[in-house]
């Protein structure tokens, strides 16, 4: 289909809603594209963080997350996942590695995310968040990770399914 013209239905500080071809969807007026980082320590931890969704009215568990762009118009992807790790987790990684990339919601959003997996963590203070964020930062050994979040989805605590692609490729042996 080509493309055709995008009209803008409304518009607010973070989030446009346009029309194309008949759909409505929304487009991220400020940061370009979300990365999402998988992480794990050298305990064999896997970082998870759960903080309250709006959308949701719920505490939600997900992987670290954030804006490329939100900071700095040219900020690159790793430098997001970098911020993103320290500012939700306290850790810091020496690199990062792209794993996948994809819409987030094909029918509601033009958004991508980049999925990737830091290397080599190393613990450098706590959790902080960007300060209009309230983070819980959990460190789950990896081997018990899907029976914590059972636990957790019994309890109708919602989980981003996110984490459970970062959890498929946790528990893939890294390729060097």
């Amino acid at each position: 289909m080509p493309d055709a013209p995008i009209h803008s239905l409304a518009r607010g500080k973070f989030l446009e809603l346009v029309t194309a071809n008949g759909w409505e969807f929304v487009h991220r007026i400020r940061g370009r594209t979300p990365v999402a980082i998988a992480a794990l320590t050298p305990e064999n931890n896997v970082l998870l963080i759960s903080q309250y969704r709006a959308p949701l009215n719920a505490l939600c568990i997900e992987i670290p997350a954030g804006l490329v762009g939100d900071h700095s118009e040219h900020e690159s992807w790793q430098q997001a996942a970098a911020r993103e790790l320290l500012e939700e987790t306290g850790w810091s990684a020496s690199s990062f590695e792209l794993l996948c990339h994809g819409p987030t919601s094909a029918g509601l959003t033009s958004e991508q995310i980049m999925l990737v997996r830091a290397r080599e963590l190393v613990k450098v203070g706590p959790a902080a968040g960007d300060g209009s964020e309230q983070i819980t930062l959990h460190e789950i050994p990896l081997a018990d990770a899907h029976a914590w979040l059972d636990d957790h989805a019994r309890r109708n605590i919602p989980i981003d399914p996110k984490v459970y692609a970062a959890l498929y490729f946790l528990s893939r042996p890294a390729p060097r």
